[in-house]
């Protein structure tokens, strides 16, 4: 067999995996990176693959010619990846004033389908090419599939772990869009003038996106999504906020150094000063402005946070305090492993706008308990949406909250369901008045969010799309 295309295949499979991974974070910014943008995702991709498979099997079926084809396709598709951030900066952002569902599978089958596409057309050509004779056909149909899934894995763990994290997802698709581009060119050795030329703007124009940080103090694709630490003026002065896929995750006072979010107001106002040393634990530490609160409340406070960026953001850009302890870990793995007892558990696990709905099911609620002291209070930082549909998920959370054996209250400082933050206080032992509290009516629901029927994702996804809508729409200006 042929070891020039064995090469090309594996660098097709990693091209494949690079563009589907980088595909999703390039969405995650407009539509977040929910359960049914990953499905959207996933869908695209197979039916992308299954007909770029026909489709090159029609093509194989051409033997003076597969050669030629091959290198077209694999051109193409090079050029479709590096086509893949100015598609994510200039489309993708209007996508968004469509229905969530189809703008979601629009904005992907946008994104993804044609590099997808292409590369797929490519695996029957080289299975073609490297076939001599009939009885080898099984042997090389399977080390072609081999070695190009050998590439794809490398590239997912590459681009995982490290590529992304470390350089960006422009500078994952420039280097994978590029590799595949220049390889074929030396394998098959042709040129062709326009081709390179389309290239090298489609090179410089990513290459502008990777290096303008548009005055950001920290510009980050990290393991949650985009990540960006800013610094803004109003009339009041100024402000940093820490977003995260352009959703705004905390938000300080540069003359304070305390946060402006009404909710941590009313975590203030929930949470009394202690003239005894306890225990905090906060899952979720963002910025680290409600763990700050917490030390200065003389609780001796671990703060848990999935992305080890975000703990240094927190240290560098917020004023962490040097008493708090951290830890980069899943909030619910953390649990799991947890023998510690605490007087104060704060879960502020939002991914963007969206909740993660593996921490706060019944299961790991009910081991919660465990970790609690006897007067201990929970307190669970919500979207604003309570009634109807769109508050369906806040109405599970509370549920399950129930089934797990708490005692519940809801406490907001507004009326406005868009505009305002949720924050559930549970204990073991009924709760007295709170300040803040709601004494609006809860409707009923039997729905409880467990490991085997996690229900946020879906009766989130309402809430989580108005939220987001909201930020695009109002807050980063995009029209």
């Amino acid at each position: 067999m042929k070891k020039k295309l064995l090469f090309l295949s594996v660098i097709e499979g990693a091209a494949v995996m690079a563009a589907e991974l980088c595909g999703a974070k390039l969405l995650a910014p407009v539509f977040g990176s929910s359960l049914y943008v990953w499905a959207s995702v996933m869908g695209i991709t197979l039916a992308a693959l299954a007909i770029g498979y026909f489709f090159g099997g029609y093509l194989s079926q051409k033997e003076k010619k597969r050669e030629n084809f091959l290198f077209i396709i694999l051109t193409v598709a090079a050029l479709f990846i590096l086509a893949m951030p100015p598609i994510s900066f200039y489309l993708l952002p209007r996508i968004s004033y469509l229905a969530f569902a189809p703008g979601v599978v629009f904005a992907t089958t946008l994104l993804l389908f044609f590099p997808v596409f292409f590369l797929g057309a490519s695996s029957p050509l080289f299975i073609a090419l490297q076939t001599e004779l009939k009885d080898r056909a099984g042997q090389v149909s399977g080390t072609v599939y081999a070695v190009s899934t050998a590439g794809g894995i490398f590239s997912t763990f590459l681009c995982g772990f490290y590529w992304i994290p470390e350089f960006g997802l422009n500078a994952c698709l420039l280097f994978f869009g590029g590799l595949l581009f220049i390889s074929n060119f030396l394998i098959f050795k042709v040129f062709k003038f326009d081709a390179f030329i389309l290239f090298a703007a489609l090179f410089y124009l990513n290459l502008q996106f990777n290096f303008d940080k548009n005055n950001c103090l920290l510009f980050s694709d990290s393991i949650l999504g985009h990540l960006e630490v800013k610094d803004l003026n109003q009339e009041n002065g100024a402000y940093r906020i820490l977003s995260i896929n352009a959703i705004v995750q905390s938000e300080m006072d540069l003359s304070t150094k305390r946060s402006l979010s009404n909710y941590i107001h009313v975590l203030d106002s929930l949470i009394p000063f202690t003239t005894t040393p306890k225990e905090a634990l906060v899952l979720g530490l963002g910025a680290g402005l409600s763990s700050n609160l917490l030390v200065r409340k003389n609780y001796k406070t671990s703060g848990i946070e999935f992305d080890e960026r975000i703990i240094d953001a927190a240290k560098n850009y917020f004023y962490l305090d040097k008493r708090l302890e951290t830890t980069c870990a899943d909030a619910r793995y953390f649990l799991n492993s947890c023998r510690k007892k605490y007087d104060l558990v704060l879960v502020d696990v939002f991914k963007a706008e969206e909740q993660p709905s593996h921490v706060l099911t019944k299961e790991s609620l009910e081991h919660l308990k465990n970790n609690l002291n006897d007067s201990a209070r929970l307190y669970i930082n919500w979207h604003g949406y309570l009634h109807s549909d769109i508050g369906l998920g806040t109405r599970i959370l509370y549920q399950t909250l129930l089934s797990s054996g708490f005692q519940v209250k809801i406490c907001s400082d507004s009326q406005n369901e868009a505009g305002r933050n949720l924050i559930f206080v549970a204990a073991l032992h009924p709760l007295k008045k709170l300040p803040f509290q709601l004494h609006e009516a809860i409707e009923n629901t039997l729905l409880v969010n467990t490991d085997n029927l996690p229900l946020m994702e879906k009766y989130n996804a309402l809430a989580n799309k108005n939220w987001r809508l909201n930020y695009l729409r109002y807050y980063q200006n995009l029209n």
